[in-house]
């Protein structure tokens, strides 16, 4: 027990001295130059690695079916009109009105910086949402991001559980060997996570329980549409490939996007995808074109969106630029307003 106290107390020095440097001038100088040669070094393996495949072969290889596309933008939508969903159940404003600042909060949080989506949001919303105390809005918003992160990581691992263990994708032997043991062990912590975040939900959460239920199952919801149009997306383009396969791709693509503090995961996955193709012996001219074609895209898309978030929406980003974000005090999520939730005349249906 006294060498766990030494090792947290350790730690906690550690992260103290960490975060003091990563908020002074040169942690943020060190920290965007570490990220900017992270994602250089990225950019140039994947430039290898097409050259060595043949740019006129990754050429002939790109989409051409118009169902590529029309999924692309399938995919690429169904964030924002869940996040509009979620947020007509938190907040009972049409979701119409809600679209075009979800469309934004994926601008901001995909290319610009993360979370950065949320304080947009925040802002966003405080003009227009009257009868919110900016310490409930700024909890309902934060409620949502914790709420994703949880569903995320609950199906991220559960398809990944899935796979392994129904033998879409192979399991080491040392893990075949023992799969039953790892399978329990594995529900005994799903649970244990489950029960903690059930007892402590109060001292965590502002929202209701039963408003946090509804969120969490179109989170749920969500990653698995994405996940579906993923995998028909690449079907459309190469559709000579076994559904195991794409099953790995995915299990791949689920595995970097967990990762974190890494820049450009959408290009991490790229290139550990053309390694696989070759290991399971699909063309990795396909893969690099279907992959590279979804990420300029994806890309170019959220420039547009960006440029019109500019535009269209200046008053809220001249209040970014003036930000002041409530304080912890503000945040208590048992600090509860006397104004009626959306739809009920008590304000217990919105707040713990």
């Amino acid at each position: 027990m006294e060498a766990l106290s030494k090792a947290k107390r350790r730690f906690a020095r550690l992260r103290v001295h960490w975060d003091r440097f990563a908020n002074s001038t040169r942690g943020e100088w060190f920290l965007w130059t570490l990220r900017q040669a992270l994602t250089a070094a990225i950019v140039g393996y994947l430039v290898y690695q097409m050259s060595l495949i043949g740019w006129a072969e990754i050429w002939k290889s790109m989409p051409r079916t118009p169902w590529f596309y029309v999924i692309f933008t399938g995919m690429y939508l169904t964030l924002p009109i869940f996040q509009s969903l979620i947020f007509v159940v938190i907040w009972g404003r049409s979701p119409l009105e809600l679209f075009p600042s979800a469309v934004k909060k994926r601008v901001y949080n995909k290319d610009v910086l993360s979370y950065s989506g949320d304080v947009y949001l925040y802002f966003w919303a405080r003009k227009r949402l009257v009868d919110w105390t900016d310490g409930e809005l700024m909890h309902a918003i934060k409620d949502n991001a914790i709420v994703s992160s949880v569903a995320s990581t609950i199906v991220a691992f559960g398809l990944l559980a899935g796979f392994l263990f129904s033998g879409y994708v192979a399991l080491p032997n040392t893990i075949a060997q023992n799969e039953v043991l790892y399978l329990i062990g594995a529900l005994i912590v799903i649970g244990i996570v489950i029960a903690v975040g059930v007892n402590f939900r109060a001292a965590v959460f502002g929202l209701a329980g039963r408003v946090l239920a509804a969120v969490f199952g179109l989170h749920v919801a969500r990653l698995f549409v994405v996940m579906t149009l993923q995998i028909l997306e690449w079907e459309v383009v190469v559709p000579q490939v076994d559904l195991e396969i794409w099953f790995t791709f995915l299990s791949l693509q689920i595995i970097t996007g967990r990762i974190p503090f890494l820049p450009s995961r959408d290009l991490i996955f790229m290139a550990a995808g053309i390694e696989l193709a070759g290991a399971v012996q699909v063309s990795k001219a396909a893969i690099a074109g279907v992959l590279g074609v979804h990420s300029v895209l994806d890309k170019s898309v959220n420039l547009l969106s960006f440029s019109a978030v500019s535009v269209w929406d200046r008053k809220t980003l001249e209040e970014l630029e003036e930000a002041e974000i409530p304080s912890d005090d503000a945040l208590d999520p048992h600090e509860t307003s006397d104004k009626p939730a959306a739809g009920s005349g008590q304000a217990s249906e919105r707040t713990a």
